[in-house]
């Protein structure tokens, strides 16, 4: 995602024990009395044996020799030198010969005899970094944070030891200070987005947004914050990005109108969804994922045409990939035109040919056409593709039943059922199959009345249970439940022709006309509804 850091490590050092190149005070304590004229030349000359010890011992320090530039060192303080650049010295000095105790010790009495010193503190800091006593080390950056509270470079150390110790929240509290106290380190932001998404922090959004502020122009950051956008989001704030210009002449910013599509179309607000598809098509026209929605919503719009127009722009630029193509077929198969749908399914096919999805959509398609064998054969390749799908299973036990292999159906449908006692429509199938064939009616009325008792309003189970009743010669019964039936849905030829046949069986002739009249005005290839219309007329 971003380059790779080594946070504390690479960041904060590799430690070297050459001097500082500080103003250094040598000179013993001076007492508070003044001194005589012997004290005072008594100390000028102890102050310059300070100077060449304390030099001799850097010397010794440049040529690696730091057992012996810490024997000159010590003398120095044996002499009376309170001077905490010495203490330093020698604490870099055993450091060197890998003595970290007494490294340490000495890098503390440094500290205590110059206790505003930021560098003394730092060092020692960084030791308890690379000896991994973390918590030390937090303490002594976080003293000297409080005393050096606009170093951007402290804040980013205690926002990598906190991190290291796994208090996220503090971690990028301190990162996010870093940054605020200095614009030029983006990569203290950088480190904290990492970190934010890493741990899937409530704030990932926040940081990732504040990451893109501080560089718009940046696609790699543009992008992370489009993918950590959650559902949650107020698009109304992403849109208020979209004012800032380099935002908008950022080259990813295409995903960004995607991804407010998207959300967009999530939330049922479908102009605003196809007003960013688009945005994103002007900006880059072959963007597979906006052309992929855009024609699911204008299918969703009943506006098949555009629908199909953009699925076919999906084919001609992406044609080894079946989006294109399974969005045109369900926008055929929703107009029925079922033979082009079938041409583009075997056009697919030869690409995708084990693929699901073709596979049961040429079942579906051939179904329609009463193509029964060939439906048989894709709904059978579906489902050794995927043995778990209901759908197939439904779609197969349907194809098994008009080509009267009713074993096959009967056992789909009791397999069905016996993996989901709730599907109705398994019930209800299985007994129009069975009422359909005159074979256990009472079994079937079984079946009826549980695909009722779990959906009630659904139009095609009214009719399934009230053609059983008519086959079992309740007509009354079989009337309430198929007008109930037509209530909720009076597009089925079939049904229509069910409650035509009830009528009959009542003796309303006229009324049945009607609806025979009306059933053949949505199937006008019934040969049955045409027989049954002239018989009637002319008796």
């Amino acid at each position: 995602m971003f380059r790779n850091y080594t946070t504390i490590t690479l960041l904060l050092f590799l430690l070297s024990c050459s001097a500082q190149s500080l103003q250094v005070d040598v000179s013993p304590t001076l007492s508070e009395e003044k001194p005589t004229e012997e004290e005072k030349e008594s100390k000028t000359v102890e102050n310059s044996e300070v100077i060449q010890l304390f030099m001799d011992g850097l010397m010794f320090m440049e040529q690696g020799d730091y057992s012996r530039a810490i024997i000159e060192f010590q003398d120095a303080i044996e002499l009376g030198s309170s001077s905490a650049e010495i203490y330093y010295s020698i604490s870099e000095c055993y450091w060197m010969i890998q003595k970290y105790d007494k490294s340490i010790s000495y890098g503390l009495l440094a500290i205590d005899h110059d206790k505003d010193s930021k560098d003394y503190s730092m060092s020692l800091g960084k030791k308890y970094i690379a000896l991994n006593e973390l918590n030390l080390a937090l303490d002594i950056f976080e003293r000297v944070a409080d005393k050096h509270k606009d170093n951007a470079d402290v804040l980013f150390i205690i926002g990598d030891l906190k991190s290291e110790l796994n208090d996220i929240d503090g971690a990028l509290i301190y990162y996010q200070q870093a940054y605020n106290k200095d614009n030029s380190l983006i990569l203290s932001l950088e480190v904290a987005a990492e970190l934010a998404l890493r741990s899937n922090h409530r704030d990932s959004e926040l940081i990732l947004k504040k990451l893109l502020l501080a560089d718009p122009s940046n696609p790699k950051y543009l992008q992370l914050f489009v993918e950590s956008l959650s559902d949650s989001n107020n698009l109304n704030d992403i849109e208020e990005l979209l004012k800032n210009e380099a935002i908008k002449s950022n080259p990813f910013v295409n995903n960004l109108y995607n991804q407010l599509g998207y959300e967009y179309l999530v939330n049922g607000v479908i102009d605003k969804s196809i007003e960013y598809f688009e945005k994103s098509l002007s900006i880059n026209d072959n963007d597979r994922f906006a052309l992929y929605y855009l024609s699911n919503v204008y299918r969703d719009l009943k506006e098949y045409d555009k629908s199909i127009s953009i699925a076919e722009k999906q084919i001609t630029l992406y044609p080894q990939e079946k989006d294109g193509y399974i969005n045109k077929i369900i926008s055929l198969l929703t107009v029925e035109d079922f033979e082009k749908a079938v041409e583009v399914l075997l056009e697919s096919l030869k690409i995708f040919p084990n693929d699901f999805d073709i596979n049961y959509f040429l079942g579906i398609a051939h179904y329609s056409l009463e193509n029964f064998i060939d439906s048989e054969t894709y709904y059978e390749k579906a489902l050794k593709i995927d043995n778990q799908s209901t759908t197939a299973m439904h779609g197969l036990a349907m194809v098994y039943d008009k080509n009267k292999k009713w074993n096959k159906s009967d056992q789909l449908y009791i397999d069905l059922i016996a993996d989901n006692t709730n599907d109705a429509q398994a019930y209800n199938n299985y007994a129009y199959s069975l009422v359909e064939r005159n074979k256990d009616i009472d079994y079937a009325l079984t079946l009826a009345q549980k695909a009722i008792e779990l959906s009630p309003n659904t139009s095609a189970y009214l009719d399934t249970i009230g053609w059983i009743y008519f086959k079992l010669g309740d007509f009354e019964k079989a009337k309430e439940f198929i007008a109930e039936s037509i209530v909720y849905d009076d597009s089925s030829a079939v049904v229509l022709e069910h409650y035509g046949d009830v009528l009959i069986a009542l003796d309303n002739r006229d009324e049945a006309l009607v609806f025979y009249k009306k059933a053949l005005e949505l199937d006008r290839d019934s040969s049955s509804l045409s027989e049954k219309i002239s018989s009637y007329e002319n008796e």
